[in-house]
C-alpha cells in the first residue's frame, strides 16, 4: 500500500469516525484498505482548477477538504456556476459513464484535499464493493435532490430568501459549530451567486448591497463576509 493509501486507511480506520465521508459509512477495515489502495491524495490553493471543459475524463474525485465550485460555460464563453461540491461529495462521476470528454469545470474555492481514483479502479471497486455503489447511488441522488430544490425555489421563492438560504448554506456547511460573533467567508463573486439560485445579476446584487448596508454582510473582491449569521436567517 503507498504513503496516500496508508494515510487514508487509517484516517477511516474504526466505524465511529466522525470524519468519515459519507460515502466510506459501513465499510469494514478490509474494504476501506482496498479503496485506499487504488486512490491518491491532492492538493489544490484556493483558486486553482481541477479540471476544465475539453479534459479528459479520467478520474473520480472525492472531496476530504475544502469546497469546490461547478460550472459550465456558456455558448458565449460565460461561466455558470450550478452547484457547489462539499467535503465528503464525490465529483467528476459522469466519467464512470460514457464521459470520455469534461463538458465542465471545477474550481477551488477553498484551499482543498482531495482524492482521485482512476475510473476503471473506481468502476471495479463499485462492482465489488456493494456498499460502496449503494453509499455512491445515494450520493447521486442527494445531488439530484438538490439541483431539484434549486428548480422548485426558483419558481415559488424570493430572490432574497434564495440569496440567503444559499449563503447561509455554504456558511456553515463546513464548520464544527456555529456562533453568533462568529464570521464565515463565502469566496464567490456576484454573478456566482446569482447562476447558483437561478436569478439575475442585477437583482442579486440588490439583495446583496442591502444586506450590506444592514451590517449583516461585507462584500469584497471575490468573496462575501458572513458578519451576523443569524440576522442573515431572518433578513426575509
Amino acid at each position: 500500500m503507498n504513503v496516500a493509501a496508508s494515510s487514508i486507511a487509517t484516517l477511516f480506520g474504526t466505524a465511529r469516525d466522525t470524519q468519515r465521508p459519507q460515502i466510506f459509512s459501513g465499510l469494514s477495515r478490509d474494504e476501506i484498505n482496498s479503496v485506499a489502495a487504488c486512490a491518491r491524495s491532492l492538493r489544490k490553493a484556493r483558486g486553482e482548477f481541477i479540471y476544465m471543459p475539453g479534459d479528459r475524463a479520467d478520474f473520480v474525485y472525492i472531496l476530504r477538504r475544502g469546497r469546490v465550485k461547478l460550472s459550465v460555460l456558456s455558448e458565449s464563453g460565460k461561466e455558470i456556476a450550478i452547484d457547489i461540491i462539499q467535503p465528503g461529495e464525490i465529483f467528476g462521476e459522469f466519467a464512470l459513464v460514457d464521459e470520455a470528454l469534461r463538458s465542465n469545470m471545477t474550481q477551488a474555492l477553498d484551499d482543498i484535499v482531495m482524492w482521485i481514483f482512476p475510473k476503471s479502479s473506481f468502476t471495479h471497486l463499485l462492482s465489488t464493493q456493494s456498499k460502496l455503489a449503494l453509499s455512491y447511488i445515494r450520493l447521486v441522488g442527494d445531488r439530484r435532490r438538490r439541483m431539484e430544490k434549486k428548480l422548485s425555489d426558483i419558481t415559488s421563492k424570493a430572490v432574497s430568501a434564495r440569496v440567503c438560504e444559499l449563503l447561509h448554506e455554504l456558511s456553515t456547511s463546513d464548520c464544527e459549530s456555529e456562533t453568533a460573533n462568529s464570521d464565515y467567508l463565502v469566496p464567490l463573486m456576484h454573478h456566482d451567486v446569482a447562476s447558483l439560485i437561478g436569478a439575475a445579476r442585477q437583482t442579486t446584487t440588490t439583495v446583496l448591497n442591502d444586506l450590506e448596508r444592514r451590517g449583516i454582510i461585507e462584500l469584497g473582491r471575490g468573496w462575501i463576509r458572513i458578519k451576523r449569521l443569524k440576522e442573515l436567517q431572518t433578513y426575509c
